[in-house]
């Protein structure tokens, strides 16, 4: 049978601000039920760092990896892409070499876009590595959402923050540089990056003295709508964390961010991972395994698109 080509896939991408908080877990976990419903899912590991979803998924190994495709062994992304034990699911094994891939080229860094986007898969997950570097900002912006995950600690809770806000502050870079609007990368520099205003006080007095930008960088923003998935949630605190974070997201970043879901603290995630057997396989019946098939299934639908700057528009 002929491979289904999928011209519009749907992009997931899984990042944030603190290491430890579950983003691997969840996109090995997303990407099996994914693969299970459609059939075609391919799992990117872009974790720059130290890639680890080819454990997680338990990944046949073919010797090929993103490092090959930078190199131009591999023309094509798909080259790269193995088997997993999981039906439906493929993936595209990160590189070993961190210091190569840390430095990415941005033409490089494009082309790995360009070609995310022309992957013939129903749902692609890409799973980032921690931080607010352009290259996991850039990847993590392309996500149709992109899921930021945070566990209950105030450190991890501090870095969400920071990273949304560093998502926010390279989308309006990228859009000032594409539609070539003079001035205001040193006002963003000055105001946002080094200073203490909020993207709400920015905005409102960027519009008050040049409407035409404020309207661009408004719309840039409107089609900035990431989820937020609150992992190893304890207590009932733990499980409000997520409406609060939402709530001041909304209000000093004006950033509409989804709650996707809250999964609770559960010691067999260690267990299972010692095994390396994935969790929601391991046990079917969890909390966390029925909150991921619960999210799975909504990701699964059709987002809806913002109004505002044009598809064709969007720099990134």
């Amino acid at each position: 049978m002929p491979e289904e080509i999928y011209p519009q896939n749907t992009i997931l991408t899984v990042g944030g601000g603190k290491g430890g908080t579950g983003k691997s877990f969840l996109a090995a976990g997303l990407a099996i039920e994914l693969g299970a419903r459609s059939g075609n899912a391919v799992a990117v590991d872009a974790d720059l760092g130290g890639p680890n979803l080819h454990t997680l998924l338990r990944a046949r190994e073919n010797g090929r990896d993103l490092g090959d495709f930078f190199k131009n062994k591999a023309p094509r992304l798909e080259d790269v892409q193995t088997a997993t034990a999981y039906p439906g699911v493929r993936l595209i094994k990160g590189s070993e070499n961190a210091l190569f891939l840390a430095n990415l080229h941005q033409a490089k860094k494009l082309k790995l876009i360009r070609q995310i986007r022309s992957l013939q898969a129903r749902n692609v997950i890409i799973d980032l590595g921690t931080g607010s570097a352009y290259n996991t900002l850039d990847l993590f912006v392309i996500g149709r959402p992109g899921i930021v995950v945070v566990t209950p600690e105030p450190t991890a809770v501090e870095n969400t923050y920071y990273f949304l806000k560093s998502c926010a502050v390279r989308i309006l870079k990228l859009y000032i540089k594409y539609f070539k609007i003079p001035g205001l990368d040193e006002k963003i520099a000055g105001e946002l990056e080094d200073g203490a205003n909020t993207l709400r006080s920015f905005l409102t007095s960027l519009a008050s003295t040049d409407s035409a930008s404020g309207r661009i960088l408004q719309a840039a923003l409107n089609n900035f709508r990431p989820c937020l998935v609150v992992n190893k949630a304890r207590s009932d605190k733990d499980h409000l964390l997520g409406r609060s974070i939402v709530d001041v997201v909304r209000r000093y970043f004006l950033i509409e961010i989804e709650l996707l879901g809250t999964l609770p603290y559960d010691e067999r995630v260690l267990w299972s991972l010692k095994k390396q057997v994935p969790f929601t396989l391991e046990y079917p019946e969890s909390e966390i395994s029925l909150g991921i098939r619960d999210m799975a299934a909504r990701l699964a639908k059709p987002q809806p698109r913002p109004a505002g700057v044009r598809e064709a528009q969007r720099p990134v």
